[in-house]
């Protein structure tokens, strides 16, 4: 067929192939061809049937983002395909710190303590600030190490909501917790002693919850009220934690042979926590989720102010796919992606080395190795270990 016949598509043809592509990063190409398919396809208002109907687009999964200075492009699981990703030039040498929904990127811009949050869709970004400012009115730059978001924030065509970005960064050379607020000149530091090594943070009912490095877990509820000095009230637990019964066990198989790092993710309105063991010789060998379970109160308790809680193992993630990595994890359930294969655990490889084939500009700028990465399936314990495990 001539290309210029292609162009002039009926609306209800252009609506069938529509159909036939599952993937929104497909349909956006789509829109782009010329006006008429732009039309055709957009999302919106349309005249109510029998007017030919925009095919819903199926849930999505998330991308799978392979970084490059040069050639940035990611995967579609859904589409089981690879494409481009136009970023202009500083976001494609940026550092990763976290994500969340609507394709809203935490970075890292350079090492000068430039932060930004990106979106891929829109190309839309908002600055954030380079330091943090002490209650004594100090100023100090950061690292942010990992983020997360208590919501996406609003486009140009969607009402005004507040947002806050909650990071596990470096001070001083002292690894702590800060937080950035929608309109704050800086970011500002929790109150309470410091987080012990904190390894993940995760917004769910309605506070930060953060995991360190013994499996302690502390909380803080945003109270979105007016800034003062750029500080925000925040009402700050820390639970006290009924230690697992093979935490021990666990130390003891893991010293001397790799690391264990952990991450937190919202799955059927429970707090999962998942346990990564790398070892030092042949990477991740096994991954082991456990569920956040809070104790009923006792007079101590109460007193205290600290409520307890305890880890309990999960060794069967029926109907689920979860997607770990720090500041970003998701969890879906599997019934609604026909194809998709349940009980299993997709990680990414999060080590980097650096990148000795970059232009001058960016030659010091590590990269991700992508050779620690895959997926685990199965049971989810020391005992059963796994029944399958694919290196990608």
């Amino acid at each position: 067929m001539d290309r210029a016949k292609w162009g002039d598509l009926p609306e209800n043809v252009l609506l069938g192939v529509t159909a036939c592509l599952p993937c929104r990063a497909d349909r956006v190409r789509m829109a782009c061809v010329n006006r008429q398919w732009r039309a055709a396809v957009r999302e919106g208002p349309r005249p109510p049937s029998p007017a030919p109907q925009l095919p819903p687009l199926p849930p999505q999964l998330p991308w799978l983002i392979f970084p490059s200075s040069a050639t940035p492009s990611f995967y579609s699981w859904i589409g089981r395909t690879s494409h481009p990703l136009p970023l202009p030039p500083d976001v494609r040498v940026a550092r990763f710190c976290g994500s969340s929904d609507g394709g809203w990127f935490v970075l890292a811009l350079d090492s000068s303590h430039r932060y930004a949050l990106y979106n891929l869709n829109s190309g839309h970004r908002v600055e954030l600030p380079p330091g943090i400012v002490s209650p004594s009115g100090k100023q100090f730059p950061l690292v942010a190490r990992f983020a997360t978001l208590s919501a996406s924030p609003p486009t140009p065509s969607s009402s005004p909501r507040p947002y806050m970005l909650a990071a596990v960064v470096l001070v001083s050379r002292l690894l702590d917790v800060a937080f950035w607020v929608q309109g704050s000149q800086c970011w500002f530091p929790h109150r309470g002693p410091r987080l012990n090594q904190p390894q993940d943070v995760v917004y769910y009912n309605g506070g930060f919850y953060f995991v360190t490095a013994d499996e302690g877990v502390v909380v803080y509820w945003p109270g979105y009220g007016r800034l003062t000095n750029n500080q925000m009230r925040m009402r700050r637990v820390e639970y006290n934690m009924l230690r697992r019964d093979d935490y021990l066990e666990d130390m003891g198989f893991i010293g001397g042979n790799g690391s264990i790092t952990r991450y937190l993710v919202e799955s059927r309105g429970q707090l999962l926590m998942v346990a990564r063991y790398i070892y030092n010789e042949g990477g991740t060998e096994v991954l082991r989720v456990f569920r956040f379970h809070v104790m009923p109160l006792t007079p101590a308790a109460a007193i205290s102010g600290r409520p307890r809680a305890t880890w309990l193992p999960v060794d069967y993630l029926e109907g689920r796919m979860l997607f770990v990595g720090k500041g970003c994890s998701r969890s879906f359930e599997a019934a609604r992606f026909p194809g998709f294969e349940d009980a299993i655990i997709y990680f990414l490889d999060e080590g980097f080395v650096h990148d000795t084939t970059a232009s001058a500009a960016v030659q010091e700028r590590p990269r991700y190795s992508f050779t620690d990465m895959g997926r685990i399936s199965g049971r989810f314990s020391f005992n059963a270990m796994m029944i399958c495990q694919g290196k990608m």
